[in-house]
Order: C-alpha cells, then structure tokens, then sequence
C-alpha cells in the first residue's frame, strides 16, 4: 500500500523517528534497525523539501486561481438563477387564476435540457463548468425556441431570463480560459528542479528505505512494545491509504511501487 501514501502521510511516518524523543530512542535501541537512522533521515529531509516545494504556489499560478474563485463566485448564483427562474414560472403557470399547464410544461423540458444533471453542474470542476455551459450556448443556436422561451421570462431589473443565461455562458468561457491558462503555468512550473519525476524517485528511495526498517524489524528480538511503536504507524497509514483508493477504477489509481516493499506490510 505504499504507493497510495501522499507525501504528507511519508513525511509523517518517517519524520517521528527522528524528531520525537520517545521514538528516536526506541528506534535506536533496536539493533537491527538503528543504523538506518541516518539514511531515514536523510531521505526524509528531501521528502519534506520537495513536498514544500511541490505544495508551494508561484504568485503567477496564485493569481489565476484567485480570477478562477472570483469568476466561479458568479457562474455558480447565475446558474441557480436559471433554474430557478424556470421553476418559479413552472409554478407561476400552474399557480395562475387561469392555470396554463402549456407554458409549465415547456419551462419543466427547458429546464431539463438546460440543467440535465440538475444542479450537481456548480460543484463540478472549472473545466466541466465550461464545458457545459458551452454546450448551453450551442443548445440555444440549435433550438431558437428554448432561447425564445428563455426571452419570455423578464428579470428583476432590465432583461430577461435569456440575458441571464446569456451571463452565465460568458462566466463559464472565462473559467475555460483561465482554466487554460492555469495549466500552461502548472506546466511551466512543472519544469523545476522537484517535478514528478524527481518526486517519483524521491519516493522509490524512500519506499526502498522504510521498507528495509520493516524487513530488520521481522529479524528483531527487541521487545514486542517497541517493534509496535516502529512498525505499528507504518501499517495503520499503509490501511488508510489504501482503502482511499478501494474500488478505484484502475487508470485512476497510482503505478505500481518503483521499489516493491521487502515484507508482507505495504
């Protein structure tokens, strides 16, 4: 299960045997184990530089996420203005002095093929927000009469339900723009000295080296308790990483150990 730990949850592991007094001192009464502090801490210091250093974000990629919230902040209420426009003029036709079950029953199909999945669209990503209101925009150019219904429905203030929806296709273009742009940085940035694959073997290195701590620790005569202590952790956030990643589909779960532990635990 190592290879579903994140950086934080190696840095956790490895980081108590050197710097909590209690664990430090058992990890060097073990024989079996205590000449592997040095090397546990070495790998562990570059594990914590790169995390920070992966966890760090450029003022250049600060300031695009920063647009995109700004930018989502408005695409999300116009989306719910939309759908509840609709709704309300549902109700409205049917709650008439003169019902018009018609009219109710046009704004139900409209806003079904506008909100399909219904409201789940604003808790989507950036990207599926774009995409999908590009696909509104190419719904309105196909069908006139959805644009024509959404035209007869005025707003508080000027315009109509169809300038709002008007709004929110323009707030998710913006967000596919930025979106755009957030990965040609993240690309960029990609390129620095720590980047995936120097962090991929900063995790080799580390596997390679816990690994090698829980293999000595099968050979130890120390003290049951003591074991536990080291290799107790290891197995606990072994589990919970796992089961994060249980019934993942295969594409989506991370490759395969670049050094495959030495013992049973991983």
């Amino acid at each position: 299960m190592f290879k579903h730990m994140n950086g934080d949850e190696m840095i956790g592991i490895t980081g108590p045997w050197g710097t909590d007094p209690k664990r430090k001192a058992v990890f060097l009464s073990i024989p079996e184990i205590a000449a592997l502090l040095p090397q546990v801490l070495k790998i562990h210091g570059e594990v914590l530089v790169a995390q920070k250093a992966e966890a760090a974000v450029s003022e250049a990629l600060k300031k695009i996420i920063d647009q995109e919230t700004a930018v989502d902040a408005v695409h999300d209420p116009l989306a719910r203005a939309v759908s509840s426009g609709l709704t309300a003029d549902r109700d409205q036709s049917l709650a008439a002095e003169k019902p018009n079950p018609e009219n109710a029953r046009q704004a139900e199909q409209v806003q079904a093929k506008l909100f399909p999945n219904g409201m789940s669209i604003i808790n989507a990503s950036f990207l599926a927000e774009s995409g999908n209101t590009a696909r509104v925009a190419t719904l309105l150019d196909e069908e006139p009469e959805v644009a024509a219904f959404l035209k007869s429905i005025p707003v508080r203030g000027k315009g109509t339900l169809l300038d709002t929806t008007h709004r929110w296709i323009a707030a998710g273009a913006q967000l596919g723009k930025l979106e755009r742009q957030r990965e040609e940085q993240e690309a960029k940035e990609a390129t620095k000295p720590v980047g995936k694959v120097g962090m991929n073997a900063l995790r080799a290195r580390w596997i390679k080296v816990v690994s090698q701590v829980l293999s000595n620790l099968e050979l130890s005569e120390a003290p049951a308790e003591a074991i536990e202590l080291i290799r107790g952790p290891v197995q606990k956030a072994s589990e919970r990483a796992g089961k994060r990643y249980e019934g993942a589909p295969p594409e989506a779960s991370p490759a395969a150990d670049p050094v495959a532990p030495a013992t049973g635990v991983a």
